[in-house]
């Protein structure tokens, strides 16, 4: 692998691989968030019971979102940040999905991928991710409540795209700086 002499050529590599890993992990963690979501709803729409197989399979699949985003943004410490990111889902997951499983789901796979996709050589880089992730749970949540649909969809597809929002606009912030 070639390593390139001008920083903002490397800062632009990182970021294109960011986009790729995140557009191949968007797919999975869609699968694994709807697959949970379903297990906290029976045939009726109803949330009375909890369908633990279809739980179980959503769990399942969440390791592979976080090892997509580590290996194919190319992250140096990947094997070790999608254990991290797999505890963060977990952890914050189950317990802001007290309130609501979905929403639960939304912040813990924002935080995980925060933390396993690389990280361009960008300052406060990590300030601006975990706000966009702050916000896809807020806006996700007020959603939830408002339009319920829409905050499933929402939900499903915002964390990650977040993310690469907030690296761009990081990138981008850098590169105004003198």
């Amino acid at each position: 692998m070639t390593t390139a002499t001008d920083p903002a050529e490397a800062i632009e590599r990182v970021r294109r691989r960011n986009w790729i890993a995140i557009i191949a992990a968007t797919p999975l963690m869609m699968f694994s968030y709807f697959t949970y979501g379903a297990s906290f709803v029976d045939g009726e729409g109803d949330r009375t019971s909890i369908q633990l197989e279809l739980a179980a399979i959503g769990l399942a699949i969440a390791p592979f979102v976080f090892i997509v985003l580590g290996f194919v943004s190319r992250n140096p410490y990947a094997p070790k940040r999608v254990l991290q990111s797999m505890g963060l889902l977990l952890l914050v997951g189950l317990s802001i999905g007290l309130l609501d499983p979905l929403l639960g789901a939304t912040t813990g796979f924002g935080l995980g991928g925060a933390l396993v996709l690389n990280r361009p050589d960008v300052t406060r880089l990590m300030f601006w991710r975990l706000g966009a992730v702050g916000f896809t749970s807020i806006y996700t949540m007020i959603l939830l409540v408002v339009a319920l649909p829409a905050g499933v969809f929402t939900g499903a597809i915002l964390p990650l795209m977040m993310i690469g929002f907030a690296d761009e606009y990081a990138a981008w912030s850098a590169a105004r700086r003198p």
